[in-house]
């Protein structure tokens, strides 16, 4: 695949850019790997159980919150969120991922039912955009709030 392919269209790369990155992740996409970028210069990482992921980005899209790219992986679905958003996660059943954390990252294609490496795109990176840590705070103690009463 040529590089300049993935670069053109549909995919947008400012959400990466920061990371210093870019060259990479291409490269691994290119060849058909995760690439890896870590938290902290472009993007924090809010992890939450799979369970609650479907129910939190409802909540996200029904208070026209930011939604940026969505990640499940074999150890939750981690949300993309701005720099510093996320400072003193404390929601229940969530972490927020170390600064410097390696991140693996699929292509964008990579969506349900799709995966590399156990990982796909819940929320595709094809906007600039990323969550906001207290919109996802709202939305995922929400939606564990909803699921308790459903209980």
């Amino acid at each position: 695949m040529d590089l300049s392919a993935i670069i053109v269209g549909p995919l947008e790369l400012g959400w990466l850019r920061p990371t210093g990155r870019v060259p990479d992740v291409l490269l691994a996409w290119e060849n058909g790997a995760l690439g890896e970028a870590p938290t902290g210069p472009a993007w924090d990482v809010v992890r939450i159980p799979t369970g609650a992921a479907p129910a939190t980005v409802r909540q996200l899209r029904a208070a026209r919150a930011p939604l940026g790219p969505v990640l499940a992986t074999p150890l939750g679905v981690d949300f993309l969120v701005t720099p510093g958003s996320a400072d003193g996660w404390n929601a229940p059943g969530s972490t927020r991922l170390p600064d410097r954390t390696l991140v693996l990252l699929p292509h964008p294609d990579y969506t349900e039912p799709r995966h590399l490496g156990g990982r796909s795109w819940i929320v595709r990176p094809t906007t600039g955009a990323l969550t906001d840590g207290p919109a996802l705070w709202d939305a995922y103690t929400a939606a564990r709030a909803t699921a308790e009463t459903a209980r």
